[in-house]
């Protein structure tokens, strides 16, 4: 082979070379898709089953297990004159594949009867089938005198 012909195939590898390195790139960089979830929790007690449910395509399906809370810290605020309580709770999703931890930002109110709160949560971390899960959305619940809980997460989540 010449010089023009190995100076020709050279050129073409290191074209070849960048073109590959470049897909490659971008494959990585592609963004990922959301997926819609619901997370149920009722019941009454720190400890308590919880029920998340898929409204579309994505590496979730039905996941069930219990939920528990933890880690949080409690303050207050008055808007228009109304004294709302405000909290920052993590919340542990355990199911049989593994775990979801969000970090919850809520305020809730006192209602005779109860309390009730609307906030936001996101992943802060996930193990097992869950590793690389992130996303978050918004979060609305009431507790009754009796301690019984109603809740009810929705959102989006996606994997890395």
């Amino acid at each position: 082979m010449n010089r023009k012909a190995i100076a020709v195939v050279t050129v073409v590898a290191v074209v070849l070379a960048a073109a590959v390195s470049a897909i490659a790139t971008a494959a990585k960089a592609a963004p990922a898709t959301k997926q819609f979830v619901v997370i149920t929790i009722s019941h009454g007690s720190i400890s308590e089953p919880f029920a998340l449910t898929s409204h579309s395509s994505g590496p979730l399906r039905r996941v069930r297990g219990t939920a528990s809370f933890c880690c949080w810290t409690v303050g207050s605020v008055v808007r228009d004159g109304q004294k709302f309580d405000k909290g920052n709770p993590e919340m542990t999703l355990t199911g049989k594949r593994g775990t979801i931890v969000t970090r919850n930002r809520i305020v809730w109110m006192t209602v005779p009867g109860g309390a009730i709160y609307t906030g936001t949560w996101k992943v802060i971390r996930a193990t097992g089938a869950y590793a690389g899960l992130t996303g978050g959305g918004l979060a609305a619940g009431a507790q009754l005198a009796s301690g019984n809980v109603s809740a009810r997460f929705t959102g989006f989540v996606s994997t890395n």
